[in-house]
């Protein structure tokens, strides 16, 4: 008799088909349980930089490069130009006052002065050729005028002598009307000469006030272009230590360009460009310090020039003490300018870290050593070498300083083993 033969119920197949689903949801469970929690990187500490948290003293400051330079300077511009003839003095070379640096040869401005000069001439000689012909002219009109006054007196004379004769009929009626209308024309003959006269001073006058001002305009002209000529002639307007000069014998300059500076040396300041950053900051009077061969001066803002260029905004530093003895025009200095009083603070070594996370946060060590975790901190002021923790760590925290570009921001530094720090 025939028995039945009963299936097995783990039968190879069977048991690999679940082996596979056990699979799937394992995969999706350890999926589901790494996206729901913290992000975790293994990381290297020996490539690391670790710093402590703790109290000590802060002072915000900002360093800068200054450059020394003379508190007087003389700027040597040309005032008209041409072609550069000579050059009497060196750069570098102590130049007094009116001695002379540099010479120009500018031809058409010489013919300027040539023709002004000229033109001067010809107008004096107008107006002393008017000034003479005006003089004979009074004197024409007087001996004119001296003449009809005899000629009035005489025919008065001779109409009174008719008028008594024509009355006792000793000569003709109309003789005596001859001589009465004869001394009438006479007299408005003067009247006529009189005006003539007014009339010719009035013109005379106008034309010499004309060649006055004429003259006047011409002597200004004149000095004017005198002064450029000499102008043509670069003197030292100071004593003092002349610049190099930007000039080469034959070149030609055109007016306006600045060919050099004479600086007195009996007086130095600092002049710097700061990060606009703190415009708001930097006032007259701000303090701060440079050190030189080991000792440390101290110096304060003295002028602030607003203008932005390039990012950053000029100012005058002025010594506020001793200045150096072995300091010169040109040297450069680290300056640091205080922006606040030292005091006691909460502060952590500003590393590379800040550069990404700008203070806003950074890695704790645990307490094991084993890992650093991401926490949100509160900084305040700041320096070149630490910056101020107002919230988010405590005193004897360790962080990670060195820079965070390769962690992609996880919330877990896994540490193969303990971190030594010291």
């Amino acid at each position: 008799m025939d028995k039945p033969i009963q299936k097995k119920f783990w039968t190879p197949g069977r048991i690999g088909l679940i082996v596979c689903i056990l699979l799937i949801i394992a995969s999706m469970a350890y999926l589901f349980a790494s996206r729901s929690g913290k992000s975790r990187l293994k990381a290297d500490p020996s490539r690391m930089t670790f710093s402590k948290i703790g109290y000590g003293e802060f002072r915000e400051y900002y360093p800068f490069d200054a450059k020394v330079e003379p508190v007087t300077s003389v700027y040597l511009d040309v005032e008209t130009g041409g072609r550069v003839d000579e050059i009497f003095a060196e750069g570098g070379k102590f130049v007094k006052e009116g001695e002379l640096i540099l010479k120009f040869s500018n031809a058409a401005l010489q013919r300027n002065s040539i023709d002004t000069e000229s033109r001067l001439i010809e107008t004096l000689d107008a107006q002393r050729n008017t000034q003479f012909t005006r003089a004979q002219s009074r004197l024409t009109n007087q001996d004119t005028l001296l003449g009809i006054d005899y000629q009035i007196y005489s025919l008065e004379q001779k109409r009174s002598r008719y008028e008594a004769l024509a009355i006792e009929g000793l000569i003709p009626r109309q003789d005596f009307e001859a001589v009465r209308d004869e001394l009438e024309y006479t007299k408005n003959k003067k009247i006529l000469l009189q005006e003539r006269i007014r009339q010719e001073d009035l013109l005379s006058e106008k034309q010499l006030e004309q060649a006055k001002l004429s003259i006047e305009r011409l002597n200004l002209s004149r000095d004017l272009l005198t002064k450029t000529v000499e102008s043509l002639e670069v003197r030292a307007p100071i004593s003092g230590y002349l610049s190099s000069i930007d000039a080469e014998v034959g070149q030609n300059i055109a007016a306006g360009k600045r060919i050099g500076q004479i600086d007195l040396l009996d007086k130095l300041k600092l002049s710097a460009g700061i990060d606009q950053y703190y415009i708001a900051k930097v006032t007259v009077g701000t303090k701060g310090k440079f050190s030189l061969e080991g000792t440390s001066y101290p110096v304060a803002v003295q002028k602030i020039y607003p203008e932005v260029k390039d990012d950053k905004f000029t100012v005058d530093i002025a010594f506020a003490g001793e200045v150096p003895g072995g300091i010169k025009r040109g040297q450069t200095v680290t300056v640091e300018l205080d922006f606040s009083e030292s005091g006691k603070s909460l502060v952590a070594s500003k590393g590379g870290f800040y550069n990404q996370t700008n203070g806003r946060w950074v890695y704790l060590v645990s307490g094991d050593r084993q890992s650093a975790s991401r926490v949100n901190i509160h900084t305040g002021r700041q320096n070149p070498r630490d910056v101020e923790v107002l919230d988010g760590l405590r005193e004897g925290d360790w962080i990670i300083t060195s820079g965070y570009d390769s962690f992609n921001e996880v919330d877990t530094l896994v540490f193969p083993a303990p971190v030594q720090l010291n």
